[in-house]
C-alpha cells in the first residue's frame, strides 16, 4: 500500500493534499443525488472532463488549499475539503466539505475533518476569520458547524430549491479564539 503524505492527522481521519488520481471519484461523488441534493452544486451534472479541467486549473492556482479526507485506519479516500477564497491580507477564507460515501457520514469523521481544516487554517494561514455556507436543509452539517464554534451569521431565504421546495442558506462564521 503507497504511504500518502499526511498534511494534518486526526484520530479519525487524516488530511492529504488532493491529486488528480483522486478526481474521478469526486466526480463519482458530485455525480450521486444525495451528495447533490445536500451541497450548493445541486442540479449541476459535472462532467468528468470538466472535473479534469477545474482540477488542473485549480491546481496552478494558489488560491485556495485543498485536502482529501482519508480514514486513519485504512487510508481510504472518504471525502474532500478546501480552504478557498482566501484573503490573506485581512486573514480570511471560506472553507468547503464533503464526505462522499454515504456510511462515512454521521460517524464525526466530517467534523474532525472539519476541524482539522480550521486548525490549518488559522495555524498555518494565521487567518483570523473562517466561514461557511450551507443549506438549512442539511441539519446534520448545521450541527456539526455549531459543535466546532462556528456561529451564524446570516441567512439567504429560500435562496435555493431541493425536491421542489424553496430552501435558505446559511452562513456561518467562526473566529480564531472560538475553535472547539
Amino acid at each position: 500500500m503507497e504511504i500518502l503524505p499526511h498534511a494534518i492527522d486526526g484520530k479519525l481521519v487524516f488530511l492529504a493534499p488532493e491529486c488528480r488520481e483522486n478526481v474521478p471519484l469526486y466526480w463519482k461523488w458530485a455525480n450521486d443525488r444525495e451528495v447533490s441534493r445536500l451541497t450548493c452544486g445541486y442540479g449541476s451534472v459535472p462532467s468528468l472532463e470538466s472535473m479534469l479541467a477545474t482540477y488542473d486549473r485549480q491546481a496552478a492556482s494558489d488560491e485556495a488549499r485543498r485536502f482529501g479526507i482519508h480514514l486513519a485506519s485504512t487510508q481510504e479516500l472518504i471525502g474532500r475539503c478546501a480552504l478557498k477564497n482566501l484573503n490573506l491580507i485581512v486573514g480570511r477564507g471560506e472553507v468547503s466539505i464533503l464526505i462522499g460515501d454515504e456510511k462515512h457520514r454521521g460517524h464525526g469523521c466530517g467534523t474532525e475533518a472539519m476541524r482539522l481544516l480550521c486548525t490549518f487554517g488559522f495555524e498555518m494561514l494565521e487567518l483570523h476569520t473562517i466561514f461557511l455556507t450551507v443549506l438549512a436543509c442539511n441539519p446534520r452539517a448545521v450541527a456539526s458547524y455549531h459543535r466546532l464554534g462556528f456561529r451564524d451569521a446570516g441567512r439567504l431565504r429560500e435562496a435555493s430549491s431541493r425536491d421542489g421546495q424553496r430552501v435558505d442558506i446559511l452562513y456561518m462564521d467562526l473566529l480564531r479564539a472560538e475553535l472547539q
